[in-house]
């Protein structure tokens, strides 16, 4: 589709029928199709509420609705693109209309959102910050996050997005060094690491490939099922060890020989674990969402692959 995405604003009682249908057809292909929640769509919430959604030429290819909360606090939920359009920057249109409406429109403090885990950084990029433990909803981990407004510019400057993300890693590193003092072992010291990034950060696929011969082979990782093996020189992974630095891809689709091990991959960081001036693993973290990684990112995961170089067994 060649069409200009338009941003809609509507309330619900002001919906057309096709508008509605178009809707609610999204989230249906969202939530009931794509993650298999059987669940009841119509829950009530959508009396009353505003809604976002955008469009491509007649198709509406992504929702999201605004309604109360509790006193002071508004919650922005259903957030859906259609898949064949996720990573393109939709999602990220929606929701800063959505915070703009609150923040022209309304007199609300408070955003929340219930994000599943994967999501977190893409709205982390919004402001938006953990404030809850993970808990499951219709199955799937979720975090609840919060954005308090600004009434000045309505989203969270990109410096204190980047400050926020920077003390994030550094309570991260401290924790990384309390797991693996006294701990030699390096698949125990990985699957710990793996397991701490990705929960932290809400990351789609973080791991390890550990150097075998003239391949990487597949080490502790959270996430979906991944290439067990790449070539020397080959993908993201093996051009890193191959240049022994690290490599931040913004969108995966644009880097030659990229390896897809899935099509839902959208941009990439990978980190080189080096002992004696050798690669010995590296870190790999994938994410749905386009431009995810950043110099921030390369320089604490960096501080990271170095401790476990030096504690590598």
């Amino acid at each position: 589709m060649s069409e200009t995405v338009t941003i809609t604003t509507k309330r619900f009682s002001d919906l057309t029928i096709e508008e509605l249908y178009g809707i609610l057809r999204v989230r249906s292909e969202v939530f009931v199709t794509g993650q298999k929640c059987l669940y009841v769509d119509p829950d009530g919430r959508d009396f009353g509420s505003v809604q976002v959604f955008a469009s491509k030429g007649e198709r509406i290819i992504g929702c999201l609705r605004i309604y109360g909360k509790e006193a002071g606090v508004v919650q922005i939920g259903r957030v859906a693109v259609i898949e064949s359009l996720r990573g393109t920057g939709v999602g990220r249109m929606m929701m800063r209309q959505a915070i703009s409406h609150v923040t022209e429109n309304l007199t609300d403090e408070k955003i929340y959102l219930e994000a599943q885990t994967y999501a977190i950084g893409f709205y982390e990029k919004l402001g938006f910050k953990v404030i809850s433990d993970e808990f499951l909803d219709e199955g799937i981990p979720h975090k609840g996050m919060e954005l308090l407004i600004d009434r000045g510019s309505g989203i969270q400057s990109a410096d204190d997005a980047s400050k926020a993300k920077s003390d994030k890693y550094s309570l991260v590193y401290k924790q990384v060094e309390a797991l693996v003092e006294g701990e030699d072992d390096c698949i125990a010291n990985m699957s710990n690491i793996a397991a701490l990034l990705h929960g932290t950060f809400g990351f789609w696929w973080t791991g390890f490939y550990v150097v075998k011969g003239n391949e990487l082979v597949l080490g502790p990782f959270q996430g979906p099922v991944a290439c067990s093996r790449i070539p020397f020189g080959r993908g993201v992974c093996g051009t890193a060890w191959k240049r022994k630095e690290s490599i931040v891809i913004p969108d995966v689709e644009q880097f030659p020989g990229h390896i897809a091990c899935s099509s839902l991959s959208r941009s990439e960081i990978v980190v080189p674990v080096l002992r004696g001036g050798n690669v010995i693993a590296l870190i790999d973290i994938d994410s749905k969402e386009l431009n995810t990684f950043d110099s921030i990112d390369r320089e604490h995961l960096e501080r990271i692959a170095d401790l476990i170089g030096k504690k590598w067994q």
